[in-house]
């Protein structure tokens, strides 16, 4: 079985592993492709990877959230956390499984965006990674790393100790392991060319917008 090794903590991600992801979210109906979408960063692109249709499937979500686990088995998570929405049922499967293979309670928490854009603690999770608790980070899709980056911060603000970043799919190719100042891993790549509205050839071609899915709708109703 190939593999690609990994330095920290010597654990591996397993090739199978990464095209498992996509053939779960390709199975799920998650991956749409040829058509014209605005992400929630306002870039666009020509593939959406639309999480919500991964969620209700709960043996295939369940799935990969085992394997986020399975890639962190040896480095003595404490806390998982992930940003609302989509990471909060990360977050959830994440620490339950990790608990199973240590043993002991894994906590999940999440933060939740502010009206300012920030992701902060609420409802009292910040006890949760304090005190230097060693810190997982989980996200579904990584496009500009941006939520990634305000949930760093409050997690480090909060005095928690991040030993890692992973999302489910890094959508972008520039973002290394050491853009974050943090570990950064990903159980899978599909990059995907995006674009500002205005350099956008989709737009240019004048392909319609998708409303149904990403920010299309909201972005159609700002212009």
């Amino acid at each position: 079985m190939e593999s690609i090794p990994c330095e920290r903590y010597k654990r591996k991600v397993n090739i199978n592993d990464m095209k498992e992801i996509i053939d779960i979210l390709t199975k799920v109906g998650a991956i749409l492709v040829n058509g014209h979408f605005v992400g929630t960063s306002g870039l666009h692109f020509d593939t959406y990877i639309n999480k919500d249709f991964l969620y209700p499937h709960t043996e295939e979500t369940s799935h990969i959230c085992k394997i986020f686990a399975e890639k962190y088995k040896d480095a003595d998570i404490e806390t998982v956390v992930g940003p609302a929405l989509g990471g909060i049922i990360l977050s959830q499967w994440v620490a339950r499984y990790l608990s199973e293979i240590y043993g002991k309670e894994v906590f999940g928490v999440y933060t939740e965006k502010t009206l300012d854009g920030r992701q902060v603690f609420t409802r009292g999770y910040e006890k949760y990674v304090k005190n230097n608790k060693r810190v997982l980070v989980v996200e579904d899709i990584i496009t500009t790393g941006g939520s990634i980056l305000k949930v760093i911060k409050t997690v480090k603000d909060a005095g928690g100790n991040i030993i890692g970043v992973c999302a489910m799919v890094n959508k972008n190719k520039d973002i290394k392991k050491d853009v974050f100042e943090v570990p950064f891993d990903a159980l899978s790549d599909l990059y995907i060319p995006s674009y500002i509205a205005e350099n956008c050839p989709l737009c240019k071609a004048g392909i319609p917008i998708n409303t149904d899915v990403g920010h299309g709708k909201k972005y159609l109703d700002r212009k």
